[in-house]
């Protein structure tokens, strides 16, 4: 992998309160950008677009300067640092929402320095269409590749707006869930083709424990098998981490090719595995590349297998 690679994350730094079947935890750090920079940063430089208020721990900070992330751009406002409860007890997949204060994140929205607008790999968290269509507006990097992830809400209250950013991106992450609800569907080729023709060339349905999907603007499929782990702790993060290793991946290649976004599907795929066997950024702070790719050459094997 080249040395000079490198991604910028738009999105959320949270503090999280996670209630699970194996326990609870407090005042965790999470968000979609802590999780994507963290999964993203074993392959590639990472840059994190974010803010965060008075209450954000100096600690925190160290924290993602020693996996080398790029912190200059989290803004530092007066208020509280967006906090999120959350529980798994009744769906080990689904949280329900028992707690949002969105604080500083609120009025979030950054004005890109020339050294981001330049970027060439970008991914847009869970965040506002309409703060996801000024950021894409922004960009100037002809060979740019950007990514993009959204939610039920956004879908449900802001479809018109998502529809208007997804002709700028090149890459819709979502899951099955909402891949119906926004195609008003209840197939996976069918939500795909229908994500595409709004503007994305490559759509990507996360399907949980059941893997994933790429579907590309030519018909081409693939589909990436999850890895088996030996115990959920907790799902907090798994699509950012998903996200993150496979920008991680990505971000290393010039002009990447269908079969090296199929390569980066495993990569996603093997980091955000590691991410549910633990709590918060845990398990995710503490992985290397070792581990990273010994999961990759499973879930390799697995493939495979599965062809014969």
């Amino acid at each position: 992998m080249k040395n000079n690679s490198q991604v910028s994350v738009v999105g959320s730094i949270a503090y999280d309160d996670l209630v699970t079947s194996e326990g609870s935890k407090n005042d965790l750090l999470g968000g979609s950008a802590i999780y994507f920079s963290i999964a993203a940063c074993n392959m590639s430089k990472v840059s994190i677009i974010g803010s965060v208020g008075e209450d954000f721990k100096k600690k925190d900070l160290e924290l993602l300067e020693s996996k080398q992330i790029n912190i200059k751009h989290i803004n530092h406002s007066k208020g509280t640092t967006f906090r999120w409860k959350g529980s798994y007890v009744n769906n080990s997949e689904e949280p329900e929402t028992l707690i949002t204060n969105l604080g500083v994140f609120k009025d979030f929205s950054p004005c890109l320095n020339e050294d981001i607008k330049k970027s060439q790999y970008v991914f847009l968290a869970n965040i506002s269409p309409l703060l996801q269509k000024k950021i894409s507006k922004s960009l100037i990097n002809p060979k740019r590749i950007v990514g993009l992830d959204t939610m039920n809400h956004w879908i449900l209250d802001m479809k018109e707006d998502l529809e208007f950013v997804m002709k700028d991106i090149n890459i819709l992450f979502i899951n099955k869930i909402e891949a119906f609800l926004f195609a008003k569907s209840k197939s996976i080729e069918d939500s795909a083709n229908y994500i595409i023709e709004k503007g994305p060339k490559i759509c990507i349905i996360k399907d949980g424990k059941n893997g994933s999907y790429l579907y590309v603007k030519n018909n081409e499929t693939f589909f990436c098998p999850s890895y088996k782990i030996d115990k959920l702790i907790d799902p907090t993060g798994a699509g950012d981490s998903f996200a993150g290793g496979f920008f991680g991946y990505i971000s290393n290649i010039n002009e990447p090719t269908i079969e090296d976004f199929k390569e980066a599907m495993i990569y996603g795929t093997a980091i955000a595995s590691i991410t549910i066997e633990g709590f918060g950024i845990n398990n995710l702070y503490n992985i290397s590349k070792n581990d990273i790719c010994k999961r990759v050459k499973e879930i390799k094997n697995q493939l495979i297998m599965e062809t014969k």
